[in-house]
């Protein structure tokens, strides 16, 4: 199917390398982000005149990205225009209209490693002594958690950290929605699935994560660790497959391993006890980093595991 010519105010704003985050409350409620903040779009420079426009333009985009939309499923995660990730929320639960929140996705181009490891160094110079030391860790394959809030840059620092993992590495990204994008030779994506309108066919990250350790990786790239995949992934990690990259969403590089014993311990139903999930965490992470307004302010180096105790040495001392 064609796609009908975008709005130019609409194709203005998602083409800025400015704005990060557009998010539409109602068709005409519309905010973007440039860095400081969400701001307002004029209603002079209306997108759409009608919500019956919108919402057609919203269920046109999801039948693009290969998605489908069911009364049951009043949420939607997915990917807009291949350039941008997707969230919807459609009435009822939405009292507004629908809801849609687009976050650019990183960019995938063909720039020769060494280039995008340029990219990556200037995008990180007010971290450069933090971003240095990760470096160092990936070539020493060390697991690596990124935590912080949402839009802090943790997957920004993920891909860019990336480009410097050797080419004859094999990586697979493992996701619900495809946001990584890896300046990498060789790289598979692997995504999840939700359950079709009969309830059939869910695909969690748990299942993608017991799939991949039968695909030779060389490198896992979760991209966000939140569910029962993170009791196989800490499994993974002590039986031989370092060097995993993932996010965490979490208020410090500290309560990074409180939130991924919760997650553990829910995920293992009681059948695994703390003090050996802790061990897993202990021998399985080398490093969690945390991002705030996408700069590096701290760093947690895992040092060991004694009397159900994880010791660290902060790398970098603020908001750790």
């Amino acid at each position: 199917m064609e796609r009908p010519l975008i709005n130019p105010i609409l194709s203005e704003l998602l083409s800025s390398p400015k704005i990060s985050d557009l998010c539409f409350n109602r068709h005409d409620e519309v905010y973007f982000n440039q860095g400081n903040g969400f701001e307002r779009l004029p209603l002079s420079q209306l997108i759409f005149r009608t919500e019956n426009e919108y919402k057609t333009f919203v269920l046109d985009e999801i039948s693009r990205s290969g998605k489908t939309w069911d009364a049951k499923l009043p949420f939607l995660d997915t990917v807009f225009f291949g350039s941008h990730r997707a969230h919807i929320a459609f009435p009822p639960l939405s009292q507004n209209g629908i809801a849609l929140s687009l976050r650019k996705l990183p960019s995938r181009n063909k720039n020769t490693p060494e280039e995008a490891q340029k990219q990556a160094v200037s995008r990180w110079e007010s971290s450069h002594e933090a971003f240095s030391v990760l470096v160092d860790a990936i070539k020493n394959h060390e697991t690596i958690l990124f935590t912080g809030a949402t839009g802090s840059g943790k997957t920004t620092l993920l891909n860019d950290l990336v480009s410097y993992i050797p080419k004859h590495e094999r990586i697979i990204t493992l996701e619900d929605t495809a946001e990584l994008c890896p300046q990498h030779e060789h790289w598979l994506s692997l995504l999840s699935r939700t359950a079709n309108a009969d309830g059939f066919g869910t695909v969690t990250l748990r299942d993608l994560v017991r799939q991949t350790l039968r695909m030779k990786p060389d490198r896992i790239l979760v991209g966000e660790c939140r569910g029962d995949e993170v009791i196989d992934l800490l499994q993974a990690l002590n039986t031989g497959h370092r060097g995993t990259l993932s996010t965490l969403h979490a208020n410090s590089a500290r309560d990074a391993i409180k939130r991924l014993e919760l997650l553990a311990l829910i995920a293992a139903k009681g059948t695994i006890p703390v003090n050996l999930i802790r061990e897993l965490i202990a021998n399985g992470v080398q490093k969690i980093v945390f991002l705030e307004n996408r700069k590096i302010t701290g760093m947690l180096q895992i040092q060991g595991f004694e009397r159900d105790v994880i010791f660290t040495r902060p790398l970098i001392a603020s908001f750790v």
